[in-house]
């Protein structure tokens, strides 16, 4: 089992009425991976009202060899007139506990390899969808955005199944390089899903890539009305095509990148000293839902 601890390791206050915090992160683990660092949730702009809310869990592979596909995450899927939004939903709450925490005690929680560190938000009027994405180990944001365009699906008449005791229907698409199976409902007739699987004839409850890479099934609907809401986090714009090859080059060199981002990184081990630090020459597996 893997070991995280994070801990505020140094607080150097700079003398003078211009004083500056400066404190470095350190991170102790039997097994390198990427981590998540905290982002502050108090200020954001509510964009729309959900008249309904899909909570999915979100299984997907942790290595090549992870048949069973043993990381998960629950990410809500909220549905309004103006805007739809997904995301993950313990990653939100534990931001919110963390921004709270750290301005009474200058703690956090560490956040869990496996929660999820991108987030969409549709805006239906524009037709435009728009991508967050949180790197590993800083609170540095990276956003694209892009044309809402929904999968072309071929609906399979003869083939059903019940998810959530609701009966579904089936249909298949080729979409960012993989090919998807969605198991949709009529009793929801609404064209959303998980991601960016949008656009069939009811709402997705289940979709499934054909490499058995990743399942999204609904655990949960809710008619509750929650605010839809966008963070005032600092977000470096890119182009799609270029945060693609940012991200792939990010986990080939997995290793360099945390270096640079001044992360200190302590792999335990049973040397004398106890751990070694993280080998630059580290990779991390990339295996992303849009080839």
């Amino acid at each position: 089992m893997r070991i995280l601890i994070t801990l505020l390791a140094s607080l150097m206050m700079l003398a003078g009425p211009a004083a500056i915090a400066q404190v470095t992160v350190s991170y102790a683990m039997d097994t390198p991976t990427f981590t998540l660092a905290h982002e502050d949730t108090d200020k954001y702009e509510t964009l729309d009202t959900c008249y309904l809310n899909v909570s999915y869990q979100f299984k997907y592979r942790n290595s090549e060899k992870d048949d069973s596909l043993s990381f998960d995450d629950i990410m809500d899927l909220q549905m309004g007139k103006d805007y739809n939004a997904f995301f993950s939903r313990d990653l939100r709450a534990l931001d919110t506990q963390n921004t709270k925490e750290l301005k009474s005690t200058m703690q956090f929680s560490t956040i869990p390899e496996n929660y999820v560190g991108f987030d969409l938000l549709f805006n239906h009027k524009d037709s435009l969808t728009t991508v967050t994405n949180r790197l590993p180990y800083t609170s540095q944001v990276i956003e694209y955005s892009e044309q809402s365009e929904s999968p072309e699906w071929t609906y399979i008449p003869d083939e059903i199944a019940t998810v959530m005791d609701y009966h579904c229907h089936v249909a298949t698409c080729n979409y960012g390089g993989r090919n998807w199976k969605v198991y949709y409902t009529n009793d929801i007739p609404v064209p959303y899903g998980p991601w960016k699987l949008n656009g069939v004839k009811g709402l997705v409850l289940k979709a499934e890539d054909s490499e058995n890479n990743f399942i999204f099934e609904a655990v949960g609907l809710t008619q509750k009305p929650q605010p839809i809401i966008r963070y005032d986090w600092s977000r470096k714009k890119m182009k799609k095509e270029d945060w693609k090859k940012y991200e792939q080059e990010m986990y080939k060199n997995a290793g360099a990148f945390v270096r640079n981002t001044g992360a200190r990184i302590l792999i335990m081990d049973n040397s004398e000293q106890g751990f070694h630090r993280l080998n630059e020459d580290w990779s991390q597996y990339y295996n992303p839902l849009e080839r």
